[in-house]
């Protein structure tokens, strides 16, 4: 496995494997496309080849292919030709923090609807509404801001 690719410098293999993690973790990606995803994000160059990411993966050409296109499929990466009409540049998307933000909306929404959906359930019962409401505001508040951040990207995209 060569790892001296000039777009890919070798000493940013451990903040690569940092945020591999964290999009693991709080983004549910599978190792390997999270390993390609923060390559891509990392990288000096503006694209890389299929075969630059198998050589610094060490992937196998289908695994690195299957997770590429998982990537392409969630939005997150696309890919253009240059000179040469038969090979691929992969790169992210322009908007992949608006695409994290739009994901965290959608989180935010869920967790909103079945909150309203637990409170209607127990309407009956005795709630601690003081917890219930105070988290419902925090949620509230939160999808106000992403809602915001999202019109301002939007803005701020068409300037």
């Amino acid at each position: 496995m060569n790892r001296n690719h000039s777009s890919i410098p070798l000493i940013n293999h451990n903040f690569i494997e940092e945020l591999s993690l964290h999009f693991e973790r709080e983004h549910k990606l599978p190792p390997l496309a999270s390993k390609i995803y923060s390559i891509l994000i990392l990288s000096k160059s503006e694209t890389l080849t299929f075969e630059e990411i198998i050589d610094f993966t060490g992937a196998s050409k289908s695994s690195v292919s299957n997770q590429l296109n998982f990537l392409i499929e969630e939005g997150r990466v696309n890919f253009i030709f240059k000179e040469d009409k038969r090979k691929r540049y992969f790169k992210t998307k322009c908007n992949y923090l608006k695409k994290t933000l739009e994901l965290n909306l959608e989180k935010t929404e869920r967790e909103i609807e079945m909150l309203s959906k637990v409170i209607q359930y127990k309407k009956d019962e005795k709630l601690n509404q003081k917890h219930v409401t105070l988290f419902k505001d925090h949620l509230e508040s939160e999808k106000k801001n992403i809602l915001d951040t999202l019109k301002n990207v939007e803005h701020t995209s068409h300037n």
